[in-house]
């Protein structure tokens, strides 16, 4: 399972993404900045942070595993469970 990619493709349409039991990653807008100094233009872009401490399962994660690998919620939620596993060691 490539959870990156997962996790990749809902941070674009949200805002945080937990993954049950390792963390969630959150994000933020950032508007375009002009740096006159130089004539440099910066467009907008989101901005990733991680926070070790949201660990609570919300099932965003698990049920877009789900609908993209079309398998249940159940399993999904193991195959997530299995890939942290293999993260935390």
């Amino acid at each position: 399972m490539q959870l990156e990619t997962y996790i990749s493709d809902l941070l674009y349409r949200y805002e945080c993404v937990t993954v049950p039991e390792f963390g969630a990653f959150l994000t933020h807008r950032v508007t375009a900045t002009i740096d006159d100094s130089n004539n440099t233009f910066y467009p907008p872009k989101k901005v990733v942070s991680f926070n070790g401490q949201i660990k609570k399962n919300d099932g965003l994660l698990a049920h877009y595993v789900a609908d993209v690998e079309k398998i249940p919620f159940e399993i999904a939620v193991q195959n997530i469970e299995t890939c942290v596993k293999g993260l935390k060691d």
